[in-house]
C-alpha cells in the first residue's frame, strides 16, 4: 500500500536547537498514526512540517506526492486541529461553520452534518467564548471537517481538558475513522490516550524517532503497567479472567506482562471494559518506563 504522507529525513533547527534529526515515517491510508513523547521531543514541530506550516532544513515530505510547503494546495483535503481552538469568541457556532463552508466553496449541508458528527446539537448557537473547554475542541474539529478531508491532523487535542473530556475527545477521534474512514495523525505526550485510538505508534525523543510500529510491537518489552480507572475492581477482574497476573494497589491496578503479544491483549480487554462504561484514566508502562524507550528525554 502506498503511503498519502512520507516525512524522510527530516530536520530541523532553531538557531542552536535542534529540533528533529533525521525523522523518517510513513502515514497510510486509513490508519491512526500516534506520535508519542513528552514535551520538547519535536511533535509539534514534526506536525508543523508535515503540514507545510514550517520550513524544514533538509529532508523530504509529501502529502500524495505534493511538497506540502512550496505547494499549499497538497492540503486541500487535510484538517487540522491544533492544541487550543481558536475559532472567533462572538461569532456563534454556526455561523462560524457556515463562513468555513463558503470559504472551501462545499454545500451548507456540510454544517448540520457536522454538528451531528460532533455532538454540537444544543449549542450550535452560541458563541465560542460560552462553550466549555470540551465544547471548544469539538467546535474546532467540526471546523476542520467542513472541507470534508479525508486526513485529519490533531496535536495534542485534549491537553485542556478534564479527565472525562480527554475520554470524549479521544471517542469521537476514534469515530471518525472507524466510521468515516479519516486517516488520523494524533500527538500527545500522555500513554493512555494514545494508546486508546492509534493503530500504529510512533515516540520521538529528543527530536529522532526512537521506534514505530503496531502499540505491542513497540511496547511489547514492557513487564509492567499500572492502570487507573472509575472501577479498580472490575479491571482486576476482567485482567484476571483473561489470563494476567493484575493486583490493586491503591486507586491503581498492576498488572504483570509475559510476551510480546500481552499489551495488545491487554489494549483489547481494557477497550472492552470502555464500551462498557468503565472510564479508563491512564495506562503507564513501567519498569524499564517509557523513558527508556524514548531515550531519557525530557
Amino acid at each position: 500500500m502506498d503511503p498519502v504522507i512520507v516525512a524522510e529525513d527530516v530536520w530541523k533547527r532553531f538557531g542552536r536547537f535542534t529540533a528533529l534529526r533525521g525523522v523518517s515515517l510513513e502515514v497510510y491510508k486509513g490508519e491512526v498514526l500516534g506520535i508519542l513523547g513528552p514535551n520538547g521531543a519535536g511533535k509539534t514541530t514534526l506536525l508543523r512540517i508535515i503540514l507545510g506550516l514550517t520550513r524544514r532544513d533538509r529532508g523530504r515530505v509529501e502529502i500524495r506526492g505534493l511538497d506540502p510547503y512550496t505547494m499549499p494546495e497538497a492540503r486541500r483535503h487535510v484538517g487540522v486541529v491544533f492544541e487550543r481552538p481558536t475559532l472567533p469568541d462572538s461569532v456563534s457556532v454556526v455561523e462560524v461553520l457556515e463562513a468555513a463552508a463558503r470559504i472551501h466553496g462545499v454545500n451548507d449541508s456540510i454544517v448540520d452534518r457536522v454538528i451531528r458528527l460532533a455532538g454540537l446539537e444544543g449549542h450550535e448557537w452560541k458563541r465560542f467564548n460560552m462553550l466549555s473547554a470540551g465544547l471548544k475542541q469539538r467546535a474546532a474539529i467540526a471546523h476542520a471537517l467542513v472541507p470534508e478531508p479525508d486526513i485529519l491532523v490533531a496535536d495534542e487535542p485534549t491537553s485542556n481538558l478534564d479527565p472525562v473530556e480527554r475520554v470524549k475527545i479521544l471517542d469521537f477521534l476514534s469515530s471518525l475513522n472507524e466510521r468515516e474512514g479519516l486517516t488520523i495523525i494524533i500527538s500527545s505526550h500522555v500513554v493512555s490516550e494514545i494508546l486508546r485510538v492509534s493503530t500504529r505508534l510512533a515516540i520521538l525523543g529528543s527530536g529522532r524517532l526512537r521506534a514505530i510500529g503496531r502499540p505491542e510491537e513497540v511496547l511489547g518489552g514492557y513487564r509492567w503497567v499500572r492502570v487507573r480507572s472509575s472501577n479498580p475492581d472490575r479491571v482486576v477482574e476482567a485482567l484476571s479472567r483473561g489470563g494476567f497476573n493484575a493486583s490493586k494497589t491503591g486507586l491503581h491496578v498492576e498488572v504483570e506482562l509475559g510476551g510480546r503479544d500481552d499489551a495488545g491483549k491487554l489494549l483489547r480487554i481494557l477497550s472492552t471494559l470502555a464500551s462498557q462504561g468503565i472510564v479508563v484514566y491512564s495506562v503507564d508502562f513501567v519498569e524499564p518506563g517509557l523513558e527508556r524507550v524514548i531515550g531519557g528525554a525530557s
